[in-house]
């Protein structure tokens, strides 16, 4: 029982230290290093290799204004936790849904979360001949879902047969193929994508409406850098360059910079 108590102050107060030299060593290096996943008009890559996008342009903006140098790091969404833990980057920026919860744990006690700043919500992607109209119809259908993300949590509510991708770009291909019959995706990503291109069969079940989110950017708990970049966003909302950048990528209606995410 002591040696319990001993090894669980132990484990705490190394976690605590390795939080602590990772937020040291950000700005030690003096670069803001963002964990992302590919997101279509959020963060993902030109024809040269380089990143762009509304998230993408606007960690950029934050940086400009806390003096920090910006990288990108893809990472796998489901080890997004590990990833910042570990140190590997120093934040998840990429359509991050703060009021939601991860394996029952609300995701606001993993992490520190910056002010919100764009509302969105999960939706329901599917064939456009399907049979899905109400939430009922989901029942012992398989669903696709971006491993660790909330429609993962909403998925695993409705049926037991549920599928988790890297991206949520796979989980189009996913319902596209057949291999499934319907993913639960951003919303935000799914008007961007649903009836245009290679998923010009596929839509948005539209009869089935989900809650409301909140996107923030999130930090190790304890890190100065949350204070700093929460500074940053109330200047780019002040000074319209937040809004610029939304309206440049077509997410003009959806900025909405809270200091709550509950």
């Amino acid at each position: 029982m002591k040696f319990t108590k001993i090894l669980a102050l132990t484990l705490t107060a190394v976690l605590a230290a390795t939080s602590m030299f990772a937020c040291n060593k950000a700005e030690e290096d003096n670069v803001l290093t963002c964990g992302v996943t590919i997101f279509e008009n959020m963060n993902e890559k030109d024809e040269n290799g380089n990143w762009t996008g509304f998230e993408t342009e606007f960690a950029q903006e934050v940086g400009k204004l806390i003096g920090m140098e910006v990288a990108f790091q893809e990472i796998d969404w489901s080890q997004k936790y590990n990833e910042l833990n570990s140190g590997a980057i120093d934040c998840v920026w990429n359509g991050f849904t703060a009021n939601s919860s991860d394996n029952g744990i609300k995701r606001s006690e993993l992490v520190d979360f910056s002010y919100g700043y764009m509302l969105n919500q999960q939706c329901i992607v599917a064939k456009k001949d399907t049979a899905i109209k109400a939430e009922a119809d989901l029942a012992g259908k398989t669903a696709c879902v971006e491993g660790g993300s909330a429609g993962a949590s909403y998925a695993e509510s409705v049926t037991e047969n549920v599928i988790a991708a890297v991206a949520q770009i796979d989980t189009f291909k996913e319902v596209k193929s057949g291999a499934v019959d319907f993913a639960v995706v951003d919303i935000i990503l799914a008007k961007n994508i649903c009836g245009k291109g290679d998923f010009a069969d596929l839509a948005i079940v539209e009869s089935i409406t989900l809650d409301s989110e909140i996107y923030a950017v999130g930090f190790k708990k304890g890190s100065e850098l949350t204070a700093k970049v929460n500074e940053a966003i109330k200047t780019l909302e002040a000074n319209g360059k937040l809004m610029e950048i939304a309206t440049k990528y077509g997410f003009e209606n959806t900025i909405a910079v809270t200091e709550t995410i509950d």
